[in-house]
């Protein structure tokens, strides 16, 4: 898959995102393809948002988005309209909306009436080949590419959780365990003040080097991730997603399938937790809640479970190494012994990256990727 890591700066840049982000959808989780899901859901709402684009796109394909989000099609139209071939005709676009088709598609499919009454060209001749053409695979394009910021966010923003909730929330202290007694989760709060500064540096390397200056996405990392993956062909994978957004996805969202609508609340609730909450307040609840592989999650239990100590008395190789595994916990858990070579890669990529950003000396870095990485006895 040929895949740019150019900014969005135009309508076409626009619509091929949007036609790559159709072909992600089922991407394997932790894969090179998931990193670009998350890249181009990230860039689209940026443009989105930059743009300040507004709800008028041309009314059926502001439609043809709002059946295919819903789940509907043709079918449904023609209920609702009590006709087949009025319903084929108007996404085919050979005839113009009426006001009682309009009232009626509203509130069949949750649409506000004006979206679909503003002005639009029915097709003929050549343009009418090329829309009827293309089939089921054309419809989705043209709906993905029409409709824009004023019903993605205007439909994905509604009835969202409460992200001032969080200025109150703390990650629970728990211990679970299955019928055998073995702890399948296990969590312990501990305040960010008592977690030490280097192994919060290595945190802001490894998922988000801009957490402190930007306002829950971050264009500069998105890039920077996707040309990462890039190269790396995934062996080092990064994330475009950042520290915010992973507090949206994780307490806010736990448990919901991967999906644009899931992707675009994220960048929505991840700038509704910056306005509402200090850098420090979402860190906090980031490093407790954050999962680490086996059932280990929150940096106290992470750091009890693979190496028997308390967060402050880790060290920095510990630190990095601790702060490879959210991006892909089972990929570099050390207490599978075929995970163990490339887990100490990734630390020392984390280790790099620390020194690259001046988060640490280079020689403090070459020490620490020096050191053995074994859970203790």
């Amino acid at each position: 898959m040929t895949v740019s890591v150019q900014p969005i700066r135009s309508q076409a840049d626009y619509e091929q995102a949007l036609r790559e982000i159709e072909t992600l959808m089922n991407a394997e989780p932790n894969s090179p393809e998931e990193d670009r899901l998350d890249v181009l859901a990230a860039l689209v709402a940026a443009y989105e948002t930059k743009q300040g684009v507004t709800a008028s796109a041309d009314p059926i394909s502001v439609l043809q988005l709002a059946l295919r989000a819903q789940g509907k099609g043709q079918k449904d139209v023609a209920a609702t309209l009590g006709s087949r071939s009025r319903a084929s005709e108007i996404l085919s676009r050979k005839r113009h909306l009426s006001a009682d088709m309009i009232e009626k598609l509203s509130r069949a499919f949750a649409i506000p009436a004006h979206l679909l009454a503003a002005p639009y060209e029915v097709a003929t001749g050549r343009l009418r080949r090329i829309l009827v053409g293309g089939a089921a695979a054309t419809a989705v394009v043209l709906g993905l590419m029409g409709a824009g910021t004023g019903l993605l966010l205007w439909r994905y923003g509604q009835d969202l959780p409460d992200a001032a909730s969080l200025a109150s929330y703390q990650p629970p202290s728990l211990m679970r365990t299955d019928s055998n007694g073995r702890p399948v989760e296990q969590r312990s709060f501990v305040p960010l003040g008592e977690i030490p500064p280097h192994v919060v540096k290595a945190f802001l390397a490894a998922e988000d080097q801009d957490f402190y200056d930007h306002s829950g996405v971050s264009a500069r990392a998105i890039l920077r991730a996707s040309v990462q993956n890039l190269v790396s062909l995934g062996n080092n994978p990064a994330g475009g997603s950042t520290i915010s957004q992973q507090v949206a996805k994780n307490v806010l969202l736990p448990g919901q399938p991967r999906s644009l609508e899931r992707k675009v609340k994220e960048v929505l609730l991840a700038r509704r937790i910056e306005a509402n909450l200090t850098k420090d307040q979402i860190l906090e609840i980031y490093l407790n809640q954050i999962y680490f592989g086996g059932s280990a999650y929150g940096i106290a239990a992470a750091a009890q479970s693979y190496f028997g100590k308390e967060p402050r008395d880790l060290t920095l190789a510990d630190a990095a190494y601790l702060a490879a595994l959210p991006k892909a916990p089972n990929h570099y858990r050390l207490d599978m012994a075929e995970n163990r070579g490339r887990a100490k890669v990734r630390r020392d990529w984390v280790l790099a990256r620390m020194a690259d950003d001046g988060l640490i000396s280079p020689n403090a870095a070459h020490l620490a990727a020096g050191e053995p990485l074994v859970i203790p006895n």
